[in-house]
């Protein structure tokens, strides 16, 4: 019987052991979780960063009439700009036929469109009306402008924060769309390239309508 009892004894204190271990676990799995839940209860909220709203500086420009066309022409008015010349041969035509999509869905809205050549010298007026006419542009509210290129490749590169200028003889542009409010403050930037950057772009010109 003493030995039974001794026997007993071991596997009980075998049991303890164990039970102790698992206890031991528990206390170290529920005080990790409350530093946890601690930690994100604590927690203090990330600042949001405040975005000074950026202006369109003024410019003067010609448009595809030949006729002067200025900032001044869009005050009051929800617009979008983008940078394109009509000899590129790889994303201007697509992004002039995105632009050409957005005044065609928004036909009876009052949205207007800039296109600026960031080649003017070669983007003379009257090649910018058959490029306009090319795509269907509705001159009354699709204006395409040309000028001085130093002055278009200043207005891009510090008035729209967009890229523009020459990487040896080659002309590089932004592919992004701008979208102008009626205070003359850019809204947004958009990659002409992206399905997602196109669909945010017309959810913010509806918010703008108030739509």
């Amino acid at each position: 019987m003493e030995k039974q009892t001794g026997s007993f004894n071991k596997e009980e204190r075998r049991l303890d052991k164990k039970t102790l271990l698992w206890v031991l676990l528990g206390i170290l799995i529920v005080g990790i979780a409350g530093i946890n839940l601690w930690s994100v209860l604590n927690k203090k909220p990330e600042s949001t960063p405040t975005v000074a709203a950026a202006s369109v500086p003024d410019f003067t420009l010609t448009n595809q009439q030949g006729h002067p066309f200025g900032l001044s022409d869009m005050a009051s008015k929800i617009w979008v700009a983008d940078f394109i010349f009509t000899h590129c041969p790889t994303i201007c035509p697509a992004m002039t036929l995105e632009m050409a999509r957005l005044q065609s869905e928004f036909a009876t809205e009052p949205i207007y469109f800039v296109s600026f050549s960031v080649d003017p010298e070669r983007d003379t007026p009257d090649v910018l009306s058959r490029y306009a006419t090319q795509y269907g542009a509705d001159e009354r509210r699709w204006h395409f402008l040309t000028g001085e290129k130093e002055h278009i490749h200043q207005l891009a590169q510090k008035g729209f924060k967009l890229g523009a200028g020459y990487r040896g003889s080659e002309l590089l542009h932004s592919a992004r769309f701008v979208l102008i409010t009626p205070d003359g403050n850019i809204h947004g930037r958009y990659d002409s390239r992206s399905k997602a950057a196109l669909a945010r772009l017309r959810r913010d010109v509806n918010a703008l309508l108030g739509k």
